[in-house]
């Protein structure tokens, strides 16, 4: 079935008042981004070691986060290898993260391990864990932990150090947090204003969570924001790093990966509503629905269209992965997103939307949309939504018709956050308000449309006159995901091309020069041979670009 046969729903409930069919249509295809982020948001969290942030909630208190530490003076590490004693017949067990009332706290002496605090107090490890939030056999010195039998628990929040002491490394207090406790103000922030936006714009978070069977804390480690411009037929993508240091309504400050898990501990099915609001307090963006992922789904949904053809631009050396294009199942997508060994989060993110884009190219081939109910289905255990079925397949059928030109992607980088170590000794990343607010302003600012689908009326040829592998392919696949029209690849009559060349046979100089901009090669590479020369073969193009040793498809 053609996306063109396929009828709309009558009822594409949730997103307006109108019922038109030009109301429906700038309703854009996020589907497949929402299904190709079910794998892409959960690529990092696949074979990933334990999170490193701890959680606890004290009995009668509200639930703090224990920042993670540097190295402390000593870690005692114990992998429990045998079963411990039996619990009692028909054992209750406690909910995750909150003590029973006749718990106490132990603070961890050298030499303790949760196997010899597990047959201290007559409990077992797993317990213990559960508990105390812990995703983690590691314990501190110092620490202090719930455990059975020492009477009821106080009511203040466990800290493994005290936040009156700031750790060694701890970097100063910055501006606007001074003198109050471990950085944090006395007075909740003043929520960010408003991105000015279009009225019609429709904003969804997706979120990759790290949360395991068994684990009362978990991580959103994955965060994009896919904003539909529904006057434009423009779709942006947004990813948010985990480390930002933000003010989580309801609770104080801290990453933003873990606002999910506020939101949860203070009311079930209340972390999605807590992220929405971080994210307006702290960036100004109004969030309207969002879709949750585990990591269980990733491998079936790539396998389950055929794998996908990710154009690798960057080699990855921990995962023995070359420059070049390539084609991944489940596993090898999954490894590609999540590796960092080698590079940073700010990276993974990049590659974790390249994932998605890869697999929304690989659903636009396929006949996915009469699938999708069968696929929400089966999927169901997998992801959670505010959105209806109903709107999905609606969405699909937009999504199917998107140009790939209008799809913009960007990031809270590095220049937009500086480095910053909390007292507690945590690696945050703070924001620097004034430069993130005016690319957040220039990234939701209206776009002329025209200007986009320019380069799309622009044929190009591209040849490799460089001993880089596959650097035509790699060339190729950029400029088809920013419009233009490849004719065609090949190798160039020789491979040893110092500068690379950009001919116009069409008098088109300017989106030329786009292009060598767009490439990262000198806008000095283009010459215009309009009428003095043809195209090769008679071939029917406007550019041919041939590829030289100062192209480099890696541009991070």
């Amino acid at each position: 079935m053609r996306t063109t046969q396929i009828k709309l729903l009558d009822k594409a409930a949730g997103f307006g008042k109108g019922n038109s069919d030009h109301v429906t249509q700038l309703l854009i295809g996020v589907a497949f981004f929402l299904f190709a982020g079910f794998a892409a948001l959960a690529a990092d969290l696949w074979f990933t070691s334990p999170p490193d942030v701890s959680v606890v909630e004290a009995a009668g208190s509200t639930p703090i986060a224990i920042a993670p530490t540097l190295e402390p003076a000593l870690i005692v590490t114990e992998i429990p290898t045998a079963t411990l004693e039996p619990l009692p017949a028909e054992p209750v067990t406690p909910p995750p993260c909150v003590p029973p009332a006749d718990w106490g706290i132990h603070t961890v002496e050298e030499g303790n391990t949760l196997s010899s605090l597990a047959q201290r107090y007559g409990t077992d490890v797993d317990t213990l864990m559960l508990v105390n939030c812990l995703n983690t056999f590691t314990i501190f010195t110092g620490q202090r932990l719930y455990v059975p039998g020492l009477g009821a628990a106080p009511p203040e929040p466990l800290e493994i150090f005290p936040t009156s002491t700031p750790r060694p490394g701890a970097s100063a207090t910055p501006p606007g947090l001074a003198g109050t406790m471990s950085g944090q103000p006395a007075v909740a922030p003043t929520t960010q204003a408003a991105v000015r936006s279009n009225s019609q714009q429709l904003n969804i978070v997706l979120l990759g969570s790290d949360k395991r069977p068994r684990s009362g804390a978990w991580r959103t480690d994955s965060m994009i924001i896919v904003s539909v411009d529904m006057q434009k037929n423009i779709v942006r993508l947004l990813s948010i790093p985990r480390d930002l240091w933000v003010y989580i309504p309801g609770h104080g400050y801290n990453r933003i990966n873990t606002a999910d898990l506020w939101g949860e501990l203070a009311k079930k099915g209340g972390g999605p509503d807590r992220v929405k609001q971080t994210i307006q307090h702290n960036l100004g963006i109004p969030i309207h629905y969002y879709v949750r992922i585990d990591f269980q789904g990733f491998i079936n949904i790539i396998d389950t269209v055929g794998g996908i053809d990710v154009d690798v631009d960057c080699s990855l050396s921990d995962i023995n992965l070359s420059a070049g294009i390539h084609h991944m199942n489940g596993k090898q997508a999954l490894r590609y997103a999540r590796s960092r060994k080698s590079t940073n989060d700010f990276d993974r993110g990049r590659r974790q939307r390249k994932v998605l884009m890869a697999l929304w190219d690989q659903a636009l081939t396929l006949d996915i949309i009469p699938k999708l109910p069968q696929l929400w289905r089966s999927m169901a255990n997998s992801f959670q939504t505010d959105l209806s079925l109903e709107q999905v397949i609606n969405l699909a059928y937009v999504g199917a018709q998107l140009k790939p030109q209008r799809i913009i992607s960007r990031a809270i980088g590095p220049s937009l956050v500086q480095g910053w170590i909390t007292p507690q000794g945590a690696a945050v990343l703070l924001p620097r308000e004034d430069r993130m607010r005016a690319m957040l302003e220039s990234f939701y600012a209206p776009v002329d449309a025209s200007r986009l689908d320019a380069s799309a009326k622009v044929q190009v040829r591209v040849h490799n006159g460089s001993p880089r592998r596959e650097a035509e392919q790699l060339a190729a696949a950029a400029l088809r995901w920013e419009g233009y029209k490849v004719a065609g690849t090949g190798g160039a009559e020789s491979r040893d091309y110092t500068l690379t060349r950009i001919l116009v046979y069409t008098g088109k100089v300017a989106e030329a020069q786009s292009m060598a901009q767009y490439l990262n090669v000198p806008v000095s590479s283009v010459q215009d041979v309009t009428g003095t020369e043809s195209p090769p073969g008679g071939q029917d193009i406007d550019i041919l670009l041939i590829l030289g040793r100062n192209y480099n498809p890696c541009q991070k």
